[in-house]
């Protein structure tokens, strides 16, 4: 019966932490997962990480009653921390400080001393998730503060089953918030024209710090036979090039807009209709509504005359005669 309960309260967290996404502001959102996640495991202190296992560094933090201080001194000290190799050989299983030495021996240890005792940590549960395609990892680790409150089997299995849905969730919230950005701009873009796009989030070197999974299909579907691309996917098979908005590149159309230090990379086919500057993508998708050039003209502020003269040109770069071939490079 216990375990019923447990599962139905597990479930729940599930549900809510989808629910959120949509409800939760960006900024807030993580610290509110964790939260929920408290109801289901006790814990005093938190460290929810993503990072990349080619740079071997954190891209971000959401802390719980722990300093920043914290996650660099783990940093510092990989090399005298058992629970790294463990975490990798071991992907997705919490494990439990007390699985990898005896507590008189880590109460002894140099980890414990230099990074866990400053900070007030008994016991610690760690697990790691790593995305093969792309290198990008999480971490999760939970911290209590009382020596005689160890971690339990159970709490294992609820942290095993949470961090998945977590770190999707999460990712789910990052993008989700982005297309809410994208509707909200005024300025057309060209992605903004193509519903088929995708996202990622990288660095200025095209690592990926976070990426959709229809990012990765593309890539993995446009550079099939090409020795391009690796086995995984750890960077962009590209160059960045950071001095233009938006460019073609092997086939995919390309377009970048900046967030906060990092990039935000937007790729989708490239088409015929890629050739077109934005004013003209406006005039293709308002006659395709229907209307005549006047009726297109007042509703983009612009003359009959200089509508025609667009569509024109529109049909000079696409080497077309007709509004109906026009029409069928839309479908």
């Amino acid at each position: 019966m216990t375990a019923i309960i447990e599962q139905d309260k597990l479930n729940r967290f599930i549900s809510d932490l989808y629910l959120g996404t949509s409800k939760i502001d960006l900024s807030e959102y993580r610290d509110w997962a964790l939260s929920k996640l408290q109801h289901l495991i006790s814990f005093d202190g938190a460290i929810w990480s993503n990072g990349h296992q080619q740079t071997v560094r954190f891209h971000n933090h959401t802390l719980i009653n722990v300093p920043e201080s914290l996650a660099q001194c783990l940093l510092d000290n990989l090399s005298i921390n058992p629970l790294v190799n463990s975490l990798f050989e071991n992907l997705g299983s919490p494990i439990d400080m007390r699985d990898l030495m005896a507590d008189e021996d880590f109460y002894r240890s140099e980890i414990y001393l230099t990074c866990f005792k400053p900070h007030n940590i008994e016991r610690v549960l760690s697990s790691i998730h790593l995305d093969d395609r792309t290198g990008l990892f999480t971490l999760l680790s939970l911290y209590r503060f009382k020596r005689n409150k160890p971690f339990s089997d159970q709490d294992k299995q609820i942290q095993k089953q949470a961090l998945y849905h977590l770190l999707t969730a999460a990712r789910h919230a990052l993008f989700l918030q982005l297309a809410r950005t994208d509707d909200n701009q005024t300025t057309i873009t060209n992605s903004k024209l193509h519903s088929n796009s995708h996202k990622a989030i990288c660095d200025k070197q095209g690592y990926f710090h976070q990426v959709q999974s229809s990012f990765i299909d593309l890539l993995e579907e446009n550079y099939a036979n090409k020795t391009e691309l690796e086995s995984s996917l750890l960077k962009l098979p590209f160059a960045l090039d950071l001095a233009r908005k938006s460019y073609a590149v092997d086939g995919l159309q390309v377009e970048l807009q900046p967030f906060n230090d990092l990039i935000i990379v937007e790729i989708w086919p490239q088409g015929p209709l890629d050739s077109l500057s934005i004013r003209e993508h406006e005039v293709v998708q308002i006659l395709a509504k229907g209307l005549t050039f006047k009726e297109a003209a007042k509703e983009l502020g612009l003359s009959p005359s200089t509508v025609s003269n667009h569509l024109y040109r529109i049909y000079q770069k696409l080497n077309i005669g007709s509004k109906s071939e026009l029409f069928k490079l839309l479908t």
